[in-house]
């Protein structure tokens, strides 16, 4: 099953697993089904509560009857942009094939990334075509169409785990690499797991960034320093020294 790596500015990899164009492709198809149901379903009920009394509604009060219509058919117009933003990256047809929209970092994305795949979406699939938007999800290194790169966004499949690790330069020393903290062993094994689990986190919320502040200031306790450091930096610099001692056998 194919995965995207991606390490982010925070020297995390994150290992997705990757919406195939088919899963892709079928939800879009169980979405135009869904958006076909809604039409009709309004067309009907216009019928029913008869064309004459809509008529009359023009021609007494156009702007009343604008903002009716315009209220009527945004859920069938919108329908992409408005599911993802209440549903957290999903439509009905996503939630089927279990399938989500994400952030490259793992971060949920914000309403304007959301109306950006959905603006984008009529140039991939209906400005130039079906076939260009497929191969761009297809070749692309992200599995990306346009608006996906426009928005910074990817699709993956939500009934896998999202596999998190730090990059390889926690683990890979140069000769003349010189350790910033060189008290590093008073802090346990178990600490530094949670350190690490800690950092490999999306920044997702201020309570991520909160919980930070609050290890970076228990760690300072601990090694008994006061660095000029950002927290998290200074938390990436005492693991990558852990790591250091730790290859050495110390």
């Amino acid at each position: 099953m194919e995965t995207i790596d991606v390490i982010t500015s925070q020297h995390v990899t994150i290992k997705y697993q990757a919406a195939t164009v088919v899963e892709r492709l079928a939800a879009l198809l169980l979405d135009f089904f869904f958006t076909g149901i809604y039409f009709f379903t309004v067309l009907y009920t216009l019928i029913l509560s008869e064309v004459r009394r809509t008529n009359d509604l023009w021609d007494n009060n156009k702007t009343l009857y604008i903002t009716l219509m315009f209220i009527l058919w945004l859920p069938a117009f919108a329908y992409h942009f408005l599911f993802e933003s209440m549903l957290g990256g999903r439509t009905p047809g996503k939630m089927i094939l279990k399938i989500k929209v994400t952030n490259i970092d793992g971060s949920t994305p914000g309403i304007g990334a959301y109306f950006l795949r959905w603006i984008l979406m009529l140039v991939d699939f209906y400005l130039i075509s079906p076939v260009i938007g497929a191969a761009f999800i297809l070749f692309s290194n992200y599995h990306q169409r346009i608006g996906d790169m426009a928005a910074g966004t990817i699709v993956i499949k939500t009934n896998q785990s999202i596999f998190l690790d730090l990059d390889d330069s926690y683990y890979d020393f140069p000769d003349n690499y010189q350790p910033t903290f060189i008290n590093v062993e008073k802090l346990s094994e178990g600490q530094a797991v949670f350190i690490m689990k800690l950092l490999i986190e999306p920044k997702q919320s201020r309570a991520v960034e909160g919980s930070v502040a609050d290890l970076a200031n228990k760690v300072k306790t601990i090694l008994n320093v006061n660095p000029e450091m950002e927290d998290r930096r200074f938390l990436e610099t005492v693991l990558r020294d852990y790591n250091y001692y730790a290859s050495l056998g110390i």
